[in-house]
């Protein structure tokens, strides 16, 4: 089968390899259908370490993505040849503590799709997933519309972790696809006093698209100055979704006294810095947020029910054989891309 890999820092190719086996009764393989390429795929293809982590290459990365099935386990009963999915990518135990608890996403066992060194992804023809980590695919939902509810998801999670009031005034730092689904989130439950940043004038434009009341690069403006002028008294909540230590420093001078941070962005260096002063003279909560933990379900029904408009974010489609292309054009942010995809 093709399979986009990834063997060295800023190095895609394609390539040939073996169609994947299915490892368990219950488990499908699946025919890739879209691809999304996600921030953290974009780590792997620029930096040989994340988190403190060695990136193993060559690595088979790809976590967003819609699939048909092709062939089923036994015991993956609900599903035929030919079925649509969206794919959760998250394969939680069910059993340790953190599943008991609900914390799917921090399951002790927990294996990732496309995740090096746990799970071969989706960037490739054919992949296999447990049945249970699958949903069927409403008539009225594309292939496309599916790949995007798996960033949704993301957001989604981030946005329950910190449960806004109907009043706050939010800040998004980093308007990627993540922190964009963020602020259609944030506008499809009635808060308007949105304000976003990044460092692409076309993600700029996307943030006031989206429902952004105010949005800036920050190559061009003092951030936290132009925000505070606009809200003196700081922002409620900062969702930090880039990553940067650049917008963590903001995300702690925005925040007003007693308001929180939600960590949603995935820093590239193993360790990030606070000022802790600030922090502690303002009792200010920092929240992480770790992928999606069960939400793809709902992001796919609000997507259906069109309280959430997404298509729009997916502006590059690419062949896996342009896999250096396509992942050169995310990772530089060439050409106004807001969210690249591979469709098989």
């Amino acid at each position: 089968m093709k399979a986009v890999l990834l063997t060295g820092p800023r190095q895609a190719q394609l390539q040939q390899k073996p169609e994947p086996e299915l490892p368990d009764k219950d488990w499908v393989l699946l025919r890739t259908r879209v691809a999304g390429i996600c921030g953290s795929d974009l780590h792997y293809f620029i930096s040989d370490s994340v988190g403190g982590e060695k990136v193993p290459y060559p690595c088979l990365a790809g976590h967003e993505c819609s699939a048909e099935v092709v062939r089923v386990g036994p015991e993956a009963r609900d599903f035929s040849p030919g079925d649509l999915v969206a794919v959760e990518p998250s394969i939680s135990c069910g059993a340790c503590d953190q599943c008991l608890a609900g914390r799917f996403n921090t399951c002790r066992k927990i294996k990732f799709l496309g995740h090096p060194g746990e799970l071969d992804g989706c960037f490739a023809e054919y992949f296999v997933m447990p049945a249970r980590n699958l949903i069927k695919l409403d008539s009225s939902l594309t292939p496309e519309e599916a790949m995007l509810a798996e960033p949704l998801s993301i957001a989604l999670h981030a946005l329950n972790l910190a449960a806004p009031g109907s009043g706050d005034r939010v800040g998004v730092l980093g308007t990627g696809p993540i922190g964009l689904s963020l602020i259609l989130l944030l506008r499809q439950r009635g808060l308007s006093s949105i304000f976003a940043t990044d460092r692409s004038e076309a993600r700029v434009k996307a943030a006031l698209r989206a429902g952004a009341a105010w949005a800036a690069s920050v190559e061009q403006e003092d951030i936290v100055r132009e925000i505070l002028s606009r809200q003196p008294l700081g922002l409620d909540l900062v969702f930090e979704a880039s990553g940067d230590q650049e917008a963590i420093d903001q995300s702690v001078a925005l925040v007003k006294p007693g308001g929180r941070i939600i960590q949603v962005g995935i820093p590239v260096p193993e360790r990030i810095s606070y000022q802790i002063a600030r922090l502690r003279r303002k009792e200010v909560a920092i929240i992480n947020s770790r992928r999606q933990n069960r939400c793809l379900e709902p992001a796919l029904e609000l997507i259906k029910n069109r309280k959430v408009e997404v298509g729009w974010l997916l502006t590059h489609r690419f062949r896996p054989e342009e896999a250096q292309q396509a992942f050169s054009t995310a990772a530089d942010r060439l050409d106004g891309v807001l969210k690249a995809a591979f469709i098989f």
